[in-house]
């Protein structure tokens, strides 16, 4: 019985064998791919297998018994020739492009804009907007990190007077007031708390002292207000300084431009961004929050030119000049004669009522004139 059991067993165990060496060889495999075929390395630190030129060509001398196995060679050869992922580049904003001049004219009127960092920005709006104009030639006087709460705050009038003494200016163009949101110490050495009566009615001095100068030099005056700046903070605080400037330029009968609004979205909120002055979305802010960016100092010129025009005319042409004397003449459009909010007239003027008079009791008095029978107010009812 044991001797014929002998062959069985050997018949079982040659399969049982092969089993096993398939086994190994599986292993072998499965660690070659999991290393990246990467070969092992003797106990002398150097390679049991030379790599060859096989390598990069997808070859591998136990391939047939991997795919016998389902064991996939050609992965790592499909991660080498994945592409890489391009990064997704910022969009860049249109910076200023180059302004060419025109020549300007010998007696070209000037547009003087004065004030702080903002009015830089506007400057360099209005520069462009006025490139084509030979008429018209802007000029700046700026005055970086000051406002009217500065030390050089109480000179800044004196400054703009000396400036337009002599010279053809159409119009001062005035931003400034987005360094204004502090203390401030007047001459004699009083220390004022931003937000108090007191500091108010010492700035609204100042804004006084910058519309007096115009009016002496007989200069019209535009003063355009300040932006909302990123930070609701600060936005109030600009939101206080703007409302006390446009205050007193209305009281002054000056002509303010309001472009709070206009950098703000559509629920009231703060915006970077929004629509340039073709209409296109753009970046119109600077990361600060405060500045402009090239989109937004043309939008913050393109509203302050509607302005000026008021004063200059359209595009500031003169062509109209000379012919106010004219009865045949009607200038329908161009430059008007004085930018205050005056009604026409004096207090001599004719074709006043006089007294007991229709006129008079009607214009005067409010009286309603008497119903003349058979005219379309006469509401009275006929007799049955």
């Amino acid at each position: 019985m044991k001797r014929a059991g002998l062959p069985v067993l050997s018949l079982i165990g040659v399969p049982m064998r092969r089993a096993a060496l398939c086994a190994v060889l599986l292993l072998c495999a499965a660690s070659l791919v999991a290393t990246g075929g990467t070969p092992a390395l003797a106990q002398s630190n150097g390679p049991i297998v030379k790599p060859g030129d096989t390598r990069g060509t997808g070859f591998h001398p136990l391939s047939p018994l991997l795919r016998l196995f389902g064991v996939d060679n050609n992965r790592r050869t499909r991660l080498r020739e994945q592409r890489p992922k391009q990064r997704i580049q910022p969009r860049q904003e249109p910076v200023k492009p180059v302004i060419v001049e025109v020549p300007k004219d010998a007696d070209a009127r000037v547009v003087l804009v004065v004030g702080g960092d903002l009015a830089k920005d506007l400057g360099e709006g209005l520069e462009a907007t006025y490139s084509e104009v030979p008429s018209v030639r802007v000029d700046t006087l700026l005055f970086a990190d000051e406002g009217l709460t500065t030390e050089m705050g109480g000179e800044i009038a004196d400054r703009m007077q000396g400036v337009v003494q002599g010279r053809r200016v159409g119009a001062i163009v005035v931003l400034i007031g987005s360094a204004d949101t502090r203390d401030f110490t007047l001459a004699g050495g009083a220390e004022l708390q931003f937000r108090t009566e007191a500091w108010a009615d010492a700035y609204g001095r100042r804004v006084e002292a910058l519309l007096a100068a115009a009016r002496r030099q007989r200069t019209p005056l535009v003063w355009v207000g300040l932006p909302p700046p990123k930070g609701r903070e600060r936005r109030a605080n600009f939101r206080y300084v703007t409302t006390l400037i446009k205050d007193r330029v209305e009281a002054a009968n000056a002509i303010y431009v309001d472009v709070w609004d206009v950098f703000l979205d559509e629920e009231g909120g703060y915006t970077s961004f929004g629509p340039d002055v073709e209409g296109r979305r753009r970046r119109l802010r600077d990361n600060a929050g405060v500045g402009f960016t090239w989109p937004g100092k043309s939008k913050l010129a393109f509203f302050a030119e509607k302005a000026i025009a008021r004063v200059l005319g359209s595009s500031g042409a003169f062509a109209f000049e000379g012919v106010e004397d004219d009865p045949n003449f009607v200038v329908l459009t161009g430059r008007i004669g004085s930018p205050e909010t005056e009604l026409a007239g004096a207090e001599d003027a004719r074709n006043a009522p006089i007294a007991d008079t229709p006129q008079y009791r009607l214009i005067v008095q409010g009286v309603m004139l008497p119903p003349a029978s058979g005219r379309v107010d006469d509401f009275r009812l006929s007799a049955p």
